[in-house]
């Protein structure tokens, strides 16, 4: 009876003294892995919508496109830096602006780009750039092989990570310099982060939400009209297995009013979508 007594009494202790380890406190190790000859395929949907109200007339601008962003490892370091060459595969755009004709480009289609798209000509199929990126998502170095229309923020297929693995509901921060041109000919410096949140790691798969926070105080509506398209929010997934993002979405909803006199309104509405994870039913990448 005393040696059942005693295991009773030992059992309980253990099970007083362990701790219990949930799954929400477990730490993630996140990196990124390439190799020399991967092929990352992005297909992106982009969707903007700019309506503008000055002296008592609206205009809206609404662009959509549909394109394919190829990003190719040409080299992988000893310390795992990537270098990647990036082209635009294909794009199919329509632009819609009030009182003017629709303007619609389809490049696997079209032999002549319209005017509203011009900045597209020579683009489409050819290298416009060379990036390197190490383990973290840090950009090492940068070099554009032809001027193309967002050579300073193409779609990017790497976010920085932290340096320490971290728990679900932990968070990161990213400095995003933000400046604006002032009237006189200065420049105002705006200090902002995005800020990044681990919600959840499920069949390998980290799923991390991010929103922009702007820091220095903004009570111009001119200024504020001026980054407008800055406060961007949304998520994105890792496969921690592979070590890649495979996909993303990021969406502004802002509106500024009074940014030049009583009356005046701007509305930016702009969505961003893509993926690579080629899964025959995920609505991005399967194919027409």
């Amino acid at each position: 009876m005393k040696s059942r007594y005693r295991l009773i009494l030992v059992t309980f202790f253990l099970s007083v003294a362990l701790p219990v380890v949930s799954a929400a406190d477990e730490e993630h190790l996140l990196r990124y892995r390439f190799q020399k000859g991967d092929v990352l395929k992005w297909n992106v949907r982009q969707m903007l919508r700019m309506t503008t109200s000055l002296r008592g007339k609206t205009e809206t601008v609404e662009t959509s496109s549909r394109s394919t962003k190829i990003w190719t490892v040409i080299d992988v370091a000893g310390d795992g830096v990537a270098t990647f060459e990036y082209k635009v595969g294909d794009v199919k755009m329509h632009q819609s602006q009030t009182d003017k004709e629709d303007a619609k480009y389809d490049s696997n289609v079209d032999t002549e780009i319209p005017p509203a798209f011009h900045p597209l000509e020579g683009t489409i199929g050819v290298p416009l750039a060379e990036l390197s990126i190490d383990a973290l998502g840090e950009m090492k170095k940068k070099q554009a092989l032809r001027p193309y229309k967002g050579a300073t923020e193409e779609n990017r297929i790497a976010v920085p990570l932290p340096k320490e693995p971290i728990a679900v509901g932990e968070r990161w921060d990213l400095e995003v310099p933000v400046e604006v041109q002032l009237p006189e000919g200065t420049v105002k410096k705006i200090s902002a982060v995005q800020r990044f949140t681990l919600d959840s790691v499920r069949n390998g798969v980290a799923t991390i939400s991010f929103r922009t926070i702007i820091r220095t105080p903004i009570n111009d509506p001119k200024i504020e009209s001026q980054i407008i398209d800055k406060h961007a929010s949304g998520f994105l997934k890792i496969d921690l297995d592979v070590g890649r993002l495979i996909s993303q979405q990021t969406e502004v909803d802002r509106e500024v009013v009074g940014f030049q006199g009583p009356g005046s309104r701007i509305h930016h509405h702009a969505r961003f979508t893509e993926c690579c994870c080629g899964l025959k039913f995920c609505e991005i990448c399967e194919q027409p």
